[in-house]
């Protein structure tokens, strides 16, 4: 025979559940509140997106004397702003070779090798605000491996493509945060791992600096989360766990339990049924070791039980 239990009979669902699992009197506050509500998810920091080079120098810096190109001088060809060549081979009235040039404004510097005027080879270039590059070039672009270092110690070492983190490379935050992985066009896109300065870390995909795709987020208290990510946050379906040993299997939404899916305590007793907003609404069943209970739910109230 089955029998309904009211909303004012919760009580004695909770005692119930407190009895069948080893608990007592005592067990009842504890227990039956993580029945009745179960632990929540945690909002997830956004990585922090990679810097790119400063275009201009600090204007607290005080201004270097210019490099006015002259006469009889190699030419160097462009980039962003006119160069003088300072030092070096020369071919066809152009710097060749291995060489030393100075941008007419004085700021920036560029040390290495030179194929007709332009930047071509391995070089060292400085921006004269404290950024600096020392990798390969082409066509006075950064080309291929390199590493470029930041003032206020922010560093990316890896792969260029026209000047853009493009490839694999590991970038380094101010804050000693981290990403190692995949980047295009200056973004994190495709696969790396991206930890924080507190410790946490998440490995899987990424689409343009946001944790996008399937992944694993781990929390340095034992929270972990695998699953699907959108938008930065826990979207779609996945599995999150607390050191406690609870755990959610189900569906997300930005960033909590939304939809369908099972809770289960780690005393083995389990939930499964609707979620909205973090919380248990509508229908769903409570199994415990000794009985099932069907249960309805508002908004993280539990309105009926039915043992059956």
């Amino acid at each position: 025979m089955r029998r309904v239990i009211g909303p004012l009979s919760i009580l004695a669902v909770a005692l119930l559940t407190a009895c069948a699992t080893g608990g007592g009197t005592n067990a009842v506050t504890g227990d039956a509140a993580k029945k009745a509500g179960g632990q929540v998810t945690t909002a997830i920091p956004a990585p922090a997106a990679p810097l790119s080079v400063s275009p201009s120098p600090e204007t607290k810096v005080a201004r270097p004397a210019s490099a006015a190109p002259a006469k009889g001088r190699c030419k160097v060809r462009p980039d962003s702003v006119p160069w003088a060549h300072v030092s070096g081979g020369c071919r066809n009235g152009y710097a060749h070779g291995e060489g030393r040039a100075r941008s007419v404004d004085g700021w920036r510097s560029y040390t290495g090798m030179f194929v007709d005027g332009a930047f071509s080879g391995r070089g060292t270039y400085e921006w004269g605000n404290g950024v600096r590059y020392t990798g390969e070039f082409l066509d006075s672009r950064r080309n291929g491996t390199g590493t470029l270092t930041y003032a206020d110690s922010r560093s990316y070492a890896g792969e260029f493509k026209d000047n853009a983190y493009h490839g694999r490379g590991t970038y380094t935050d101010a804050d000693g945060s981290r990403y190692h992985g995949d980047f295009q066009a200056g973004y994190y896109h495709g696969r790396g791992t991206y930890t924080w300065a507190s410790g946490d870390t998440y490995v899987g995909e990424f689409e343009a600096n946001q944790m996008s795709g399937t992944g694993a987020y781990s929390r340095r208290n034992g929270d972990r989360y695998v699953g699907e990510f959108r938008n930065n946050q826990m979207n779609g379906r996945g599995a999150y766990s607390w050191p406690n040993g609870d755990e959610y299997v189900g569906e997300f939404r930005d960033g909590k339990m939304h939809g369908n899916g099972t809770y289960t305590h780690a005393d083995g007793s389990k939930y499964a049924g609707e979620f909205r907003d973090g919380k248990k609404n509508g229908p769903g069943v409570l199994t415990t070791p000794s009985e099932e209970i069907a249960q309805h739910w508002s908004d993280g109230r539990n309105v009926t039980n039915e043992s059956r």
